[in-house]
């Protein structure tokens, strides 16, 4: 049995991974240069920008990873008070309860709010189709809390509003406590030790380590082999691939797919329309992550957290900042502190768009404001933009996850994050179970 993966982001190159670990024979595809999609360092002027993911939450799967990469050295766990964070609130940062269990201690929230909210469990659940996050957290705790808190914190999470984002598929956890306990926060007092705050951490010389650690390992990764058109003959898929100016085609029992839905549409059209028309559907808005370095002295704010969101109420361009050198060390100088900036998403996506030299002048006006900072300039600003950034897990994306499961049976498998969930370490485990699930179907080409 052979497998084609196409696409070496880190579900691709996990999935290989795990295959390879099983004696599974397979082929990864990358169109470009690197691996690791938008896992992804950059090193320029002294400083470390990371231009996706900016940190890792602990889990099962990805301790296990970095344990049988031997990369646990290079690790970089986060400051004590990354747990701290901010939302923006009548202009000015106001600090978020740490946890469910703190709410009452914290003057975030009015005392009309908190109350409303303690009231949760006595809403009776409720199966609503295509319920929205935003109406999940209206019905259960109340209006109070979706401008202020569920707004900026799905912003941030999923660069998504919650006016769109359906409950059962951004959070699903929260609708199986509703299921099962019929209430949301005595699910959380049965899952406390689930919930409590998890290990963050980044590596010490940027996100990238992971991805090419994970390559290093591989015997059969492909990089700057572009698949061009996939076809379906005699029951096994044939791959037509540009690499040198050379055009190879190979045959294969199954196919993966870890490809942004955009990209995996394109290559679809021919084979599988009806998965390729619901793949053009799902949403990526555009997101640009501008850094901007200033001298601490210049900088009033104290800066000791994670960073700050934006409410979509409060009027700003961004939609918020990492506190990055508060977070991780080694970012940039002793005597200078990092802002790592989000403009765009779902609720702010024309921002995204605006020139860049004009964007980071925006970015750099709003800091000055917000931060206290006396610097006419910054020392350092880099601007990235990610045209397509996370993907939305809107009312469009049911289709292609329904279609998605059907085509199973063909052979066709999806390892991506906008099936497995936005989060690296959800990536991970997806491809953990899907290698064992591909594993299982060996028996079955052996014997044909």
């Amino acid at each position: 049995m052979r497998v084609a993966i196409i696409g070496a982001g880190i579900s691709g190159l996990a999935l290989a991974y795990y295959l390879q670990k099983l004696g599974v024979a397979y082929d990864l595809f990358e169109a470009g240069s690197q691996v690791g999609g938008v896992m992804r360092t950059v090193k320029t002027s002294g400083y470390i920008l990371e231009l996706g993911p900016n940190s890792l939450q602990t889990s099962t799967e990805l301790r296990e990873l970095i344990r049988e990469l031997k990369l646990e050295h290079e690790l970089l766990p986060a400051a004590p008070l990354d747990h701290q964070r901010y939302v923006l609130r009548d202009g000015d940062y106001h600090q978020l309860p740490t946890s469910p269990f703190s709410l009452l201690s914290n003057n975030f929230f009015s005392w009309k709010t908190k109350y409303r909210i303690l009231q949760e469990k006595n809403v009776p659940p409720a199966d609503i189709d295509y319920e929205t996050i935003s109406q999940f957290f209206e019905r259960r705790f109340g209006k109070g809390v979706v401008e202020y808190g569920v707004n900026p914190l799905v912003n941030g999470l999923y660069a998504g509003d919650p006016n769109q984002l359906l409950v059962h598929k951004a959070m699903p956890q929260l609708k199986a406590m509703e299921k099962k306990y019929g209430s949301v926060l005595r699910g959380l007092v049965h899952h406390k030790d689930s919930y409590s705050r998890q290990e963050v951490f980044s590596f010490a010389e940027g996100m990238s380590t992971l991805p090419n650690a994970i390559a290093e390992k591989l015997v059969s990764v492909h990089t700057e082999h572009r698949v061009e058109m996939i076809t379906r003959a005699h029951g096994k898929y044939v791959i037509s691939c540009a690499s040198s100016g050379d055009y190879d085609t190979e045959e294969y029992d199954i196919l993966v797919l870890a490809l942004p839905a955009y990209q995996a549409a394109d290559l679809l059209h021919f084979t599988f329309p009806g998965m390729a028309a619901a793949l053009q559907n799902i949403n990526y808005p555009p997101m640009a992550m501008v850094y901007t370095v200033y001298n601490r002295h210049d900088v009033g704010h104290h800066l000791k957290g994670f960073g700050a969101l934006h409410p979509k109420a409060e009027g700003t361009f961004a939609s918020g900042s990492i506190w990055t050198s508060s977070v991780f060390d080694g970012r940039c100088r002793p005597h200078e502190v990092m802002f790592t900036t989000f403009v765009g998403g779902s609720q702010y996506a024309p921002n995204a768009m605006v020139e860049r030299s004009l964007q980071m002048r925006k970015v750099h006006e709003e800091l000055r404001r917000l931060y206290d900072i006396t610097a006419d300039k910054p020392i350092f600003q880099y601007a990235h933009l990610w045209e397509h950034s996370i993907p939305q897990y809107d009312l469009y994306i049911e289709d292609a996850h329904d279609i998605a499961k059907t085509l199973e049976q063909d052979g066709l498998f999806i390892a991506a994050n906008w099936q497995a969930g936005v989060s690296v370490p959800n990536c991970i485990k997806h491809s953990k179970e899907l290698a064992h699930k591909i594993n299982l179907k060996r028996p079955l080409f052996v014997n044909s």
